[in-house]
């Protein structure tokens, strides 16, 4: 079993290779240019005039080197973060749904599909992502943080099971019930990590359902924190989720313009544009289904039923963050009163200058989170070195 100082030591040993790549390739281009510095000097000052054609070729071979070096020791770095983002799936088993779930959603068999990055972090970030998107919205951050992170897809919600017949549309029911499943195979691989859910507008629904119906249950499972990010707050934000449970899927190009033309601002057009694109390569039925079944379970028009199911993830977890982007600072204030009321101090709230999809930009995402996720990391004490693809 690979220590922390192991790994450490294995980073060190990679960021030096990653440096004398860097120079080398660095060292020969400074090389050839001055070897050839005055076609080079000739070349440039039409570009940079008095400068590039009184230098020396030895400043000029210098300056080409060391940029040629920052430049692929840079692209190194990126290529090595993008490489530690590892999809892996977890395998649905006969017990996945437990008993009472809709004996129409066929699931035993299937996997659901996940992004993870280990580090060396006490801190498990998992992801859940909004209406019909998946685990690559978060891709960006995941290559980024710090932090041991995995971003979960929703059964059905992979680009390549769009035309799978063995992906048919499930109730949101079974959905909650396969990401309880989910998360309790995480927590077996990960049985000494404090885990934080994070969701992105139907994903923070998502934490609200689940702790709704397992309740103290989330909290044994050793969910310590969770942060929502634009979660329906009642009819007046279920804007794409009302669009989308009238979708005709036998005419999708029809009905995804059809969608665009309902905004009624630039803002909003925006994001409709943004999440038009998105889904246009995943399963429509999958998208309706999942649509419907949200809409139908608000049933008034007030923020209560947002707030009591707020109160329940408060109650059964440790902290709790909510986080509104922009496009939702109608509702604040009122939400705002709402949720104090039911134990979250305005501290934990905030109304950002991001709008919706910029609450997931990787800059947003690193700023919010690490200093909401401000424990310190650690190295891993009970967890193998070696990561099976399937958990």
């Amino acid at each position: 079993m690979a220590t922390g100082s192991d790994r450490q030591a294995r980073k060190r040993g990679t960021r030096r290779i990653f440096a004398l790549t860097a120079s080398i390739v660095g060292s020969i281009v400074g090389i050839t240019t001055n070897l050839y510095s005055a076609e080079f000097r000739q070349g440039i000052s039409g570009s940079v005039g008095f400068v590039g054609s009184r230098a020396s070729g030895a400043v000029i071979a210098a300056v080409v080197a060391s940029a040629v070096s920052l430049g692929v020791y840079q692209l190194l770095v990126v290529r090595r973060r993008n490489a530690d983002v590892k999809l892996r799936e977890i395998a649905i088993e006969a017990d996945a749904l437990g008993g009472g779930a809709d004996p129409e959603d066929q699931v035993v068999g299937r996997s659901l599909k996940l992004l993870e990055v280990k580090r060396d972090s006490q801190e498990l970030a998992v992801f859940l992502h909004g209406l019909g998107l998946d685990a690559n919205d978060f891709r960006g951050y995941l290559s980024e943080s710090r932090f041991h992170c995995i971003a979960l897809t929703l059964f059905g919600f992979n680009a390549e099971e769009s035309t799978d017949d063995h992906y048919q549309p499930i109730s949101l029911d079974s959905h909650i019930r396969l990401l309880w499943y989910a998360l309790r195979q995480i927590r077996r691989r990960n049985p000494t990590k404090d885990i934080s859910l994070v969701g992105f507008s139907f994903g923070a629904d998502m934490i609200l359902f689940l702790a709704e119906k397992y309740g103290e249950e989330l909290r044994e499972l050793g969910v310590t924190r969770a942060v929502l990010l634009d979660p329906n707050l009642g009819p007046g934000t279920l804007t794409i989720s009302s669009l989308a449970s009238k979708l005709h899927t036998d005419r999708p190009l029809e009905e995804l313009k059809n969608i665009l033309s309902k905004a009624t601002s630039l803002s909003e057009f925006r994001n409709l544009s943004e999440y038009v694109y998105k889904i246009t390569s995943k399963n429509l039925r999958q998208i309706r289904r999942h649509a419907e079944d949200v809409v139908n379970l608000w049933t008034d028009t007030s923020y209560a039923t947002f707030l009591d199911r707020l109160g329940q993830v408060i109650r059964h977890t440790d902290e709790v963050f909510l986080v509104l982007s922009f496009s939702y600072e109608r509702h604040f204030n009122a939400v705002a009163a709402g949720v104090t009321s039911r134990g979250l101090a305005p501290a934990r709230m905030e109304c950002s200058r991001a709008d919706h999809f910029g609450l997931i930009e990787s800059a947003h995402l690193k700023e919010r989170l690490e200093g909401v996720m401000a424990s310190e990391t650690k190295p891993e004490s009970a967890n193998p070195s070696g990561v099976d693809r399937r958990y």
